[in-house]
């Protein structure tokens, strides 16, 4: 575990306030990037500098993922979906082999990591030996800048998307473009996917990368009927309106917890603007400049503040506990166990 991760008094107290005893029993964790030192080694500083999350965490064990939960969630069992690290440096056959021996074990269900250069047939063979419930490709398999104008296409190439509609697999989706979901061209792309491909799930992860609400509600607007085709992972998502936006337009069988780790285990806080959103944070990352330091010893873990938020959410929309159960557990276990695989495993069984 990082060296840095210390859960405090503050942090239980917080927990014990706010979060304890309000979470279902199990919870299903659909976002989380796993993978070794090993497969990482020859990222570059440069592509490191350039991406604040990546300064946060570039690995993370199965063990890792594990002692964090326990540490986080001390009265919740903790399954999850994992993910390797997508990126077009990082050892993406290892990193998928890796997985693959974790689904073997009954261990988590695993998403495959893809390039859009590789061919069907390779695909198909590693799709359906390592147990994958489907695929999590990336834009940065096709640019190396953050949220860049490319193609949806670009990097989920058509003959991979026929192969998660033959195969009744799940696809979680990372949109690129400055605009996010109310991106016009992702709009377009969206829609194309989800009419030529009936056959596979498609998940969009952080709400469409919506960390602030304008994207949410102007996205799901030009969606129309359309977006109740798609589910949607909270994932790194804390701003409280935009979960309240979700839940007004959405069904809460369509949205999916996740968390994002390892990058967003520190504590912190975020402030938002109509567009942007800024990281306050305790620990010493290169991106973090420390403009609030006197605040920073009343600072709780991200994660209990992106859970607190969707609690709250949850609750003011009149959400039963059976609809609260959906969105923390049922509803990744819908989506990813059953996703076409040979042996369901263990990870949604409680």
């Amino acid at each position: 575990m990082n060296s840095w991760f210390v859960r405090d008094e503050n942090d239980a107290r917080y927990y014990a306030e706010h979060i304890e005893n309000r979470l279902p029993e199990s919870v299903f964790d659909a976002h989380v990037h796993l993978n070794l030192p090993e497969h990482v080694e020859k990222v570059s500083a440069q592509t490191v500098a350039g991406d604040w999350a990546l300064q946060c965490g570039m690995s993370m064990s199965y063990e890792e993922a594990v002692a964090y939960h326990e540490a986080l969630f001390p009265d919740v069992a903790m399954k999850m979906l994992a993910l390797p690290l997508p990126l077009a440096e990082a050892d993406m056959p290892a990193n998928n082999a890796y997985l693959a021996g974790l689904v073997g074990e009954n261990k988590v269900t695993a998403l495959m990591g893809i390039r859009p250069e590789w061919d069907a047939e390779s695909v198909e063979k590693q799709l359906l030996e390592g147990e994958f419930a489907g695929f999590k490709p990336y834009p940065y398999m096709a640019a190396s800048e953050k949220g860049a104008e490319v193609s949806i296409f670009d990097f989920l190439p058509h003959h991979h998307l026929k192969l998660a509609d033959r195969y009744g697999k799940t696809v979680l989706l990372h949109l690129p473009r400055k605009g996010r979901l109310a991106d016009d061209d992702n709009i377009r792309e969206i829609r194309e996917i989800i009419q030529k491909y009936p056959g596979l799930r498609l998940v969009i992860a952080h709400f469409g990368r919506s960390f602030n609400v304008v994207y949410l509600r102007e996205g799901l607007r030009k969606l129309g009927t359309d977006k109740s085709a798609l589910y949607f992972d909270t994932a790194a998502v804390m701003n409280p309106a935009v979960h309240q936006e979700g839940l007004q337009q959405l069904r809460t069988d369509q949205i999916l917890f996740g968390t994002d780790m390892p990058i967003l285990l520190w504590h912190g806080k975020r402030k938002w603007t109509e567009t942007e959103y800024f990281n306050l944070c305790r620990e010493d990352f290169p991106w973090n400049r420390h403009p609030y330091p006197e605040d920073e010893k009343n600072y709780t873990f991200f994660l209990y503040e992106q859970v607190r938020a969707m609690l709250d959410a949850l609750e003011q929309s009149g959400a039963s506990r059976q609809e609260i159960a959906g969105v923390f557990f049922k509803n990744a276990c819908r989506v990813y166990q059953t996703a076409g695989m040979k042996t369901p495993g263990n990870p949604c069984r409680v």
